[in-house]
């Protein structure tokens, strides 16, 4: 048994750190399905109430009903899809906005980052 238990740790390599880099840039990659929700988000924004200044609660909100209505309130799926379209869709006040922006201009950015 002793003889096992050190082969076992010699044998361990240390973990590769590209690999860890591989994995987050996977886990946080744009798919088709956030281009579509940030799509559809941006054509939301530029056509309900566009001269409205746009506010951090609002890109907040519109984010959750997007994968709400595509997966379900309160599923896992509708979860990770917020979180995923969310860390991609720009905030509205970092670090500090200069100039108050409009939903339909926010928008009209989801939209451009979307295609691009």
């Amino acid at each position: 048994m002793r003889n096992r238990s050190r082969a076992a740790t010699t044998l361990a390599a240390p973990p590769d750190p590209t690999a860890d880099e591989a994995l987050q840039r996977a886990r946080t990659a744009m798919t088709a399905e956030t281009r579509h929700l940030m799509d559809a988000t941006g054509r939301a924004l530029t056509t309900i109430n566009p001269t409205l200044h746009m506010r951090e609660a609002t890109r907040l909100s519109y984010a959750a009903r997007a994968a709400s209505d595509t997966h379900g309130t309160g599923t896992p799926r509708a979860v990770a899809a917020t979180g995923l379209l969310l860390r991609h869709m720009p905030r509205v006040d970092w670090p500090t906005p200069t100039a108050p922006i409009t939903r339909a201009e926010y928008g009209m950015q989801l939209i451009h980052q979307a295609r691009s």
